[in-house]
């Protein structure tokens, strides 16, 4: 009877945090890599257009996935992560162009200076908590922003940062956007890896507790400013990676276009539709809106501009209020049901919660 008790408690604190269990990560895994091959044949053979559109679909959902771990596992609400994604665009870029530091050497920069970024200003943002929070890192991606703009003999300011087309694996170039798929997925793996590595540890509870009283979490002897910092060095540092993958996909950067707040409100839509708090929430949230964005962009783009925004905020206003815990969501709902069926009964509360979001 213990070991049973003791059993149902573990599964009871996994879903809480978000986490998978040790089957439900290897099938993940393998339906992932599966999935990557798929869209890498598929981007050798369709036309540029789809080819583009899943690297680009990878590349949010990674950065969507940096974002999750701040923001979805421990509730912090950022506003602020352009911020993270710019800086390590712009470092490995800036290595590559003036210095021809290999991009990925600057791989490496960039992650840890959007961590050593990220606990700079986690330790007086952290002191705030709710929409001063996110009032607190909404200003720094908008200061950010501006340095890019001013320092011009840094960053080159609004004239940008060309990345000169030399093809080899070398300087992190390729060709073909296949390979840039393989690329980025890779990338993608690795953050929804170690999202789920801080998920399964003692860590993702605190952050589990800590996003749904923080007062409470405290008081049983959480140190709360330690937990949201360890999260938002992580959250920091694979914001910046993703930001090199961008820049060396891309080949032109531009204040705008990597510090510019529609990235940070792009990363926390694409979490939040997906499942903010969920591993794979943010996955699932690019795998659906970045597609729709593209397509209709492509489709009416031309004839009705602005029409690919009206059609994406629908598409997220429509989502949010049918499925408010995100479309990850459904799928443990899914679950829920069939443990209702095969194992311990589920209760009216537990159900409750994973339906409004608040078990994410």
């Amino acid at each position: 009877m213990v070991t049973e008790t003791r059993t149902s408690r573990q599964e009871r604190t996994a879903r809480t945090s978000g986490a998978l269990s040790l089957r439900a990560v290897v099938t993940a895994l393998v339906v992932i890599a599966a999935l990557l091959g798929v869209l890498t044949v598929a981007a050798a053979q369709l036309p540029s257009m789809w080819g583009h559109m899943i690297v680009m679909t990878l590349i949010w959902a990674g950065l969507a996935t940096a974002w999750n771990v701040v923001g979805g596992f421990a509730g912090q609400i950022s506003l602020g992560h352009a911020g993270f994604f710019g800086v390590g665009a712009y470092a490995s870029t800036l290595l590559y162009v003036d210095y021809g530091i290999s991009p990925w050497f600057g791989l490496l920069v960039a992650i840890v200076l959007g961590a050593a970024l990220a606990w700079a200003i986690g330790i007086p943002s952290f002191r705030l908590r709710g929409p001063y929070f996110a009032l607190s890192t909404l200003a720094f991606g908008l200061i950010v922003f501006h340095l890019s703009v001013h320092l011009r003999d840094l960053t080159y300011g609004q004239v940008g940062v060309p990345v000169p087309y030399d093809p080899s694996f070398g300087n992190m170039i390729f060709p073909d956007r296949w390979q840039y798929v393989i690329l980025a997925g890779l990338f993608l793996v690795l953050c929804l890896a170690v999202s789920q590595a801080i998920a399964r540890s003692r860590m993702g509870y605190r952050l589990a507790a800590v996003r749904d009283d923080e007062d409470a979490a405290r008081a049983l002897g959480v140190n709360t400013s330690r937990v949201k910092l360890v999260a938002a060095i992580f959250s920091g540092g694979m914001a910046a990676g993703v930001g090199t993958i961008y820049s060396q996909y891309i080949l032109f950067l531009s204040p705008d276009s990597v510090f510019g707040i529609a990235v940070s409100i792009e990363a926390l839509a694409l979490a939040v539709v997906g499942g903010a708090g969920f591993v794979f929430g943010p996955l699932v949230g690019a795998a659906v809106l970045v597609p729709v964005s593209h397509i209709v962009l492509a489709r009416f783009g031309g004839d009705a501009p602005g029409v690919h925004t009206l059609v994406y905020s629908a598409v997220l206003i429509f989502v949010v209020l049918l499925v408010p815990g995100g479309l990850w969501s459904l799928v443990e709902r899914v679950k829920l049901r069939v443990r209702a069926r095969n194992g311990p009964p589920v209760s009216a509360a537990e159900e409750q919660q994973v339906k409004e979001g608040e078990l994410v």
